[in-house]
C-alpha cells in the first residue's frame, strides 16, 4: 500500500472510486476541485492510497495559504463535509499519515479532515457540528406530514398568501448574489461574489439549481442547490432581513424538497448547523434527523485545535464592524476574507 497524489491520467479511476463509494459526497467530485482551484487558487493535494495498481482509498486536501490565519490544509473548503474514503483501515492510515508529511514539507499548522465517519487514526476530534438529513423516498405528502408541530407548514402557507413566488434557472445567478450579499453583511459575515457560484454552475450545470423567492418585482430569497447522487444539498441560503416575516425561505426549501421527491432523490441535506443553535432548530422543524459530523485534526505547528466559527468570542469585533459596512464595501472586501475560511 503506498499513496501517490493524483495526475490527469488516473482522475477517472478517481471518478469510478467515488460513485462506486457509498459514503462519496459532492466534496469528493472533481469538479468542486476545480471550483476551489478556480475561484480562490488554493493548491490542490488529491491523495490516492493505491494497493496492487487498484485505488483503496482517497484524500481530497487543500493548501490554504491565509495572511489571517496561517498555512492549513483542509478537506471540504466551503462545503460542510467531505474527507477521507477508505476500503479499510490500512488505506485510512497511509492516506493519513501522507497528509501529516505534507503539513510538515508545507508548513502547515494543522491538518483538518471533515466527515460523516469518524477517521480515527490518532487524529484529534472535534464535535461542535451536525447536518441535518431529511428523507424523500417516501414522497412529499409524507414528507409535508412529517414537519415538526407545524411550524413549517404554517410558514410555507404564510409565503404563498403574501404573494411569494418562486422562481428556478442559472439566470438567476447575479440575483441569488445579491441577496446572499446582503443577508450575509446584516450577519456580519464575509460571502462568496458571483464568479464563486458561476464556478458551480460551470462545473455541475445538470445538478446545481438556483431557486428565488420573489415579491412583487423584487428578489427576496434565494437558495443554492447541488445534487451528488441521492442527495440535494442545500450549500447557501439566504433572504433579505426586511422580508423574513413572510417566510420566503420557507416556500423556496419546500419547493425544493417536493422537485427532489418528485425526481426520486433520497434526501435533502440541509447543511452544516451547531448543535442546539438557532439554525439547528430551524432545521429540525423539517423533520430530518440531525447527523454528526465529525472534524479531525493533525496539529503540526499549532498549539489548539483552530475554531473559525462566527460564534468564537474572538471575531465578536470584526463581526460587529463588518455589520455597519455599506452593502457595496462588503461585496468588495467579502471575497478576499471567505477565501481564507474555508
Amino acid at each position: 500500500m503506498h499513496v501517490v497524489l493524483l495526475t490527469p491520467d488516473r482522475e477517472k479511476e478517481w471518478q469510478r472510486f467515488v460513485e462506486a463509494s457509498p459514503q462519496a459526497t459532492l466534496a469528493h467530485l472533481l469538479g468542486w476541485r476545480n471550483v476551489v482551484e478556480k475561484t480562490y487558487r488554493h493548491t490542490p493535494y488529491y491523495m490516492m492510497a493505491v494497493h496492487k495498481s487498484s485505488i483503496a482509498g482517497v484524500l481530497p486536501l487543500f493548501l490554504i495559504r491565509s495572511p489571517l490565519f496561517g498555512r492549513f490544509l483542509v478537506t471540504a473548503p466551503y462545503l460542510s463535509y467531505g474527507g477521507l474514503l477508505a476500503n479499510d483501515a490500512q488505506a485510512a492510515g497511509v492516506l493519513v499519515e501522507a497528509a501529516r508529511e505534507v503539513a510538515l514539507q508545507q508548513s502547515a499548522k494543522y491538518v483538518e479532515i471533515r466527515s460523516l465517519m469518524q477517521v480515527g487514526q490518532g487524529l484529534l476530534l472535534k464535535e461542535m457540528y451536525c447536518t441535518f438529513l431529511v428523507p424523500l423516498h417516501e414522497g412529499p405528502d409524507v414528507v409535508w406530514n412529517r414537519f415538526e408541530g407545524g411550524r413549517a407548514r404554517k410558514a410555507i402557507r404564510r409565503a404563498l398568501k403574501s404573494g411569494v413566488v418562486v422562481e428556478r434557472g442559472h439566470h438567476l445567478r447575479d440575483q441569488f448574489a445579491d441577496v446572499v450579499s446582503r443577508h450575509m453583511r446584516d450577519l456580519g459575515t464575509p460571502f462568496h461574489r458571483v464568479p464563486f457560484y458561476q464556478s458551480i454552475i460551470e462545473e455541475f450545470p445538470e445538478q446545481a439549481e438556483i431557486w428565488m423567492a420573489r415579491h412583487g418585482d423584487r428578489y427576496i430569497a434565494g437558495v443554492l442547490l447541488v445534487a451528488c447522487k441521492e442527495t440535494i444539498y442545500d450549500l447557501y441560503a439566504a433572504d433579505l432581513r426586511e422580508y423574513r416575516a413572510v417566510a420566503p425561505t420557507s416556500l423556496l426549501l419546500w419547493e425544493a424538497m417536493r422537485s427532489a421527491c418528485d425526481r426520486g432523490f433520497a434526501y435533502f441535506d440541509f447543511g452544516r448547523s451547531r448543535w442546539d443553535s438557532g439554525t439547528f432548530f430551524f432545521k429540525r422543524q423539517w423533520g430530518g434527523r440531525p447527523v454528526p459530523l465529525f472534524y479531525e485534526y493533525h496539529l503540526a505547528l499549532a498549539r489548539n485545535l483552530p475554531d473559525m466559527d462566527p460564534t468564537n468570542a474572538s471575531f465578536r469585533w470584526a463581526i460587529a464592524l463588518w455589520k455597519r459596512l455599506p452593502v457595496f464595501v462588503a461585496k468588495a472586501l467579502g471575497p478576499l476574507i471567505i477565501r481564507d475560511i474555508p
